[in-house]
């Protein structure tokens, strides 16, 4: 019923098999407390309380969706080149505008790997491709994204003490 009601949701010659509609509904539990539920049932709390938060705030839930956007391109891209992920992680840090609404004006995004044969070079490439040209969620965003790139030596293991 859906998909005939959304005839562009897949379109004909979809070949990376994501819906070009997507759909969600957002539940008020109480206060500012809110449920997120798919329609293949997956759940995100979404809380705006000061006191005692059990979610993310949306603002928050932004940020994380753009890095986790971005690394998606990223990690394939690691992979496609046979590189060991040992650690990635990014520390978002987003500025918002005063007022109402603040939307983000500026969101710097630190990209720090831990991939022994990783150069410097092929990193920021990696990065400006998934964060310029691959992710949605910073095509979506009205904010100027810049980043960083930080190679991180292997950790070599230690004895543990005696």
């Amino acid at each position: 019923m859906w998909l005939e009601q959304h005839p562009k949701a897949f379109p004909p010659g979809d070949t990376d098999g994501m819906p070009r509609v997507h759909n969600t509904t957002v539940y008020h539990l109480t206060g500012k407390r809110f449920v997120g539920i798919t329609p293949d049932g997956h759940r995100v709390l979404i809380d705006g309380e000061s006191e005692h938060p059990t979610g993310m705030r949306p603002m928050q839930m932004l940020l994380n969706a753009l890095g986790a956007c971005a690394a998606y391109d990223i990690v394939a891209m690691l992979r496609k080149r046979r590189l060991e992920i040992q650690g990635y992680r990014i520390e978002l840090v987003g500025e918002r505008a005063d007022g109402v609404p603040s939307p983000y004006t500026q969101i710097h995004a630190r990209h720090i790997f831990e991939v022994p044969g990783l150069d410097e070079k092929t990193a920021n490439r990696f990065v400006e491709l998934a964060m310029n040209k691959y992710c949605s969620v910073a095509a979506s965003l009205e904010a100027e994204i810049d980043f960083e790139v930080v190679l991180e030596p292997r950790q070599e293991e230690q004895p543990p003490a005696k």
